[in-house]
C-alpha cells in the first residue's frame, strides 16, 4: 500500500509570525495545500543605542570572542544595519572571521553564508539546549562568548554558559513591539468565533504573551483561551510549549525539530493520523 504524503489540503493554519517573515511559512502551507491565515503578534525595530554593537565589533576585530552565537536570521539582519548605520559593516564582516561562529539553525546558517560567514557549529537541536550541548561538548571554560539578539530574551542560554565556566556578552540589535492593528484583530476574533480557523502555529514564547495582549483588548483572557481551544495549536519548540502551558492552552503538536517547515509537516501528520 502507497502511504499518502500528508497535507494540510482545506485547512486554514494561522500564523503569528511578523509580516515581513510570514511570507516563506504562508508559501509552505500553501505549497502543502492550505490556507495561510495571517496574525502578526510582532514587530521589529533596530535597537536604538548602538553602544553595545560598536564595542562587540571592537572586540571582534581585536580577536577577544571566541564563540559568536547567532539565535536568529533577524539577529544577523539586525546586527548588519547596525553595523552599516556605524559606518563598520566590512569591519564586523572582518571580525566574524575571527571568530567561531555557531548558527541555532538552518535557516539562520542560510542567511550567514549569504552574507559570506562561516558557520562552524550547527548543532543537532535548533534550539538553546542544542546550542548548549554543542558547546558542552568542546569546552568553554575562561571563553568569551557574544550572543547579538532580541531585547528582552530569555537569559537562560546565558546562565547556562555561565555555569560552564563562559564569559557571556548579550548584545541587543534589536526590540520587538507588540503589532496592533483593531481591524486585523477584530477580523481574526470574528473567524475564530465562526470557526473558519483549522490551527495556529506560534513560533515564540512571545509570540504567545502578545497574542494575549492584543486580543485581550476586544475580549476577555478567558474567552481567549475558549476559542484556541477550538483549534489545532502548534507550538515550534519545548520552551513556546511551556509557555502556552503557562497561559492554559493545549499543545497538540511539537515537531523534533524546531522550525517552521516542520512544524507544519508535524501538524500535517498529526491530522494524517
Amino acid at each position: 500500500m502507497v502511504q499518502k504524503t500528508p497535507t494540510l489540503k482545506g485547512k486554514t493554519v494561522a500564523m503569528t509570525r511578523a509580516k515581513h517573515q510570514a511570507k516563506e511559512t504562508a508559501a509552505l502551507i500553501e505549497q502543502m495545500g492550505g490556507k495561510p491565515y495571517l496574525i502578526p503578534t510582532l514587530e521589529f525595530q533596530m535597537s536604538s543605542d548602538l553602544s553595545q554593537v560598536k564595542e562587540l565589533i571592537k572586540e571582534l576585530q581585536e580577536g577577544k570572542v571566541d564563540y559568536t552565537i547567532f539565535m536568529s536570521a533577524n539577529a544577523l539582519k539586525y546586527l548588519f544595519e547596525a553595523a552599516e548605520s556605524l559606518g563598520l559593516k566590512n569591519t564586523l564582516k572582518e571580525g566574524l572571521e575571527k571568530t567561531t561562529v555557531v548558527a541555532v539553525g538552518p535557516k539562520t546558517a542560510n542567511a550567514l553564508e549569504k552574507c559570506q560567514i562561516s558557520v562552524k557549529i550547527l548543532p543537532e537541536k535548533y534550539s538553546s539546549e542544542g546550542i548548549l550541548q554543542a558547546l558542552q561538548k568542546i569546552g568553554v571554560t575562561g571563553k568569551t562568548i557574544a550572543i547579538p539578539r532580541v531585547k528582552g530574551a530569555s537569559q537562560d542560554l546565558k546562565i547556562k554558559l555561565e555555569e560552564l565556566g563562559g564569559k557571556v556578552k548579550e548584545i541587543y540589535v534589536y526590540e520587538q513591539q507588540t503589532s496592533k492593528n483593531a481591524c486585523r484583530v477584530n477580523k481574526f476574533i470574528e473567524d475564530l468565533d465562526a470557526g473558519k480557523i483549522d490551527a495556529i502555529v506560534f513560533g515564540s514564547s512571545q509570540s504567545v504573551r502578545n497574542i494575549f495582549q492584543i486580543l485581550t483588548d476586544a475580549i476577555s483572557a478567558e474567552k481567549l483561551r475558549e476559542m484556541l481551544k477550538c483549534l489545532t495549536i502548534v507550538a515550534i519548540g519545548p520552551v513556546t510549549a511551556k509557555t502556552l502551558k503557562e497561559m492554559g492552552l493545549k499543545v497538540d503538536v511539537t515537531p523534533k525539530r524546531y522550525t517552521f517547515q516542520e512544524a507544519l509537516k508535524a501538524l500535517a501528520s498529526y491530522w494524517s493520523a
